[in-house]
């Protein structure tokens, strides 16, 4: 059973281009079938296509996109069990781990889901969170959605760009851009969460931006792990390699560490490709911080030993400086 917690449903920080282009849409009357959130993870893609289900379904009628959870939909929405809305996510196993793939039989049967009239007189609406947790199957049966439009049917698509997307599924879409957070809405977001703005400082700089994944990865561990990487990153040209064996070793404590270390990696090439002035230089480091977020997708999906996981990365990096990056 997937668990929508009353959080999901208060306002969402940020992001006010992608609300206003969708508000317009859905006020034309000409509501789109198909829907791609894309952005980094921890920015608040799903909660925000959360957001616009509510509003499909009449439970913002003033279009301020944040729902009462005291309100009969507000009850269903976090009870999943309002009968026009299908989430969909990574599901947990008897000993409450999250699985590594979202089943493809929970995708295939939106065509029975679909196929039904709405329960409640409005839209029948699936949330997809996320489409880098599907495998080639669960790709094409969401294609096969999205060819064939269901009538007062509307289905959410999130991306955070770890994987690639089908340039079909794509085609079919109507894109919805959400980056990162600047410094101040990172701090807000934080502080909604109920993080008290001096701890919300010091949780903000493990995901840059993204205060969804800063959370998830707050606690000693992680900062030291983020430590340790900046610190090799500043010693990368030099010969001692003791400030590389720290951030192998901080980074194999948990897997919240490694996370964290990743995301510092990502977010320190990110900021690199942003200061290069030669754009093939740029592009190179922007690539490397793609191949970052892969690695850690892949590591996580896959349980791969997590010292070697950060060394690849690193080892990115290290080719990179030495191919005159620098």
């Amino acid at each position: 059973m997937i668990e929508i917690a009353p959080a999901e449903l208060g306002p969402v920080i940020g992001h006010d281009a992608a609300k206003r282009e969708w508000l317009t849409a859905a006020a034309s009357g000409r509501m789109h079938h198909g829907w791609l959130l894309r952005g980094p993870r921890g920015v608040g893609k799903g909660r925000l296509a959360l957001q616009f289900a509510a509003n499909l379904l009449g439970a913002d009628p003033g279009n301020a996109l944040a729902v009462n959870a005291e309100t009969p939909i507000g009850h269903l929405i976090i009870a999943n069990s309002h009968p026009d809305l299908r989430v969909i996510r990574l599901p947990v196993d008897d000993k409450g781990k999250q699985k590594s793939e979202i089943p493809v039989d929970s995708v295939r049967d939106l065509s029975q889901f679909f196929s039904l009239r709405p329960a409640m007189g409005g839209w029948r609406i699936a949330i997809i969170d996320a489409v880098d947790e599907l495998n080639r199957f669960g790709a094409n049966a969401i294609l096969k959605t999205l060819e064939e439009p269901p009538a007062r049917g509307v289905l959410f698509l999130i991306s955070h760009g770890e994987q690639p997307i089908l340039p079909t599924i794509r085609s079919r879409c109507r894109v919805l851009r959400c980056g990162a957070l600047n410094e101040h809405e990172t701090l807000q977001a934080l502080q909604s969460a109920g993080v008290e703005r001096d701890r919300a400082e010091r949780v903000a700089q493990l995901a840059p931006g993204r205060p969804g994944r800063a959370l998830q990865l707050e606690g000693a561990d992680a900062i030291a792990a983020s430590e340790a990487v900046l610190v090799a990153l500043r010693n990368l040209g030099g010969a001692d390699a003791r400030s590389l064996h720290a951030a192998l070793g901080a980074a194999a404590k948990s897997d919240v560490a490694l996370a964290a270390a990743m995301e510092t990696l990502r977010s320190s090439l990110q900021k690199r490709a942003a200061r290069e002035t030669d754009p093939v230089a740029a592009g190179d480091w922007a690539a490397a911080a793609l191949d970052v977020m892969r690695l850690d997708a892949e590591a996580q999906a896959l349980n791969q030993d997590r010292a070697q996981t950060v060394s690849a990365a690193l080892s990115r990096i290290v080719r990179l400086a030495r191919a005159g990056a620098t």
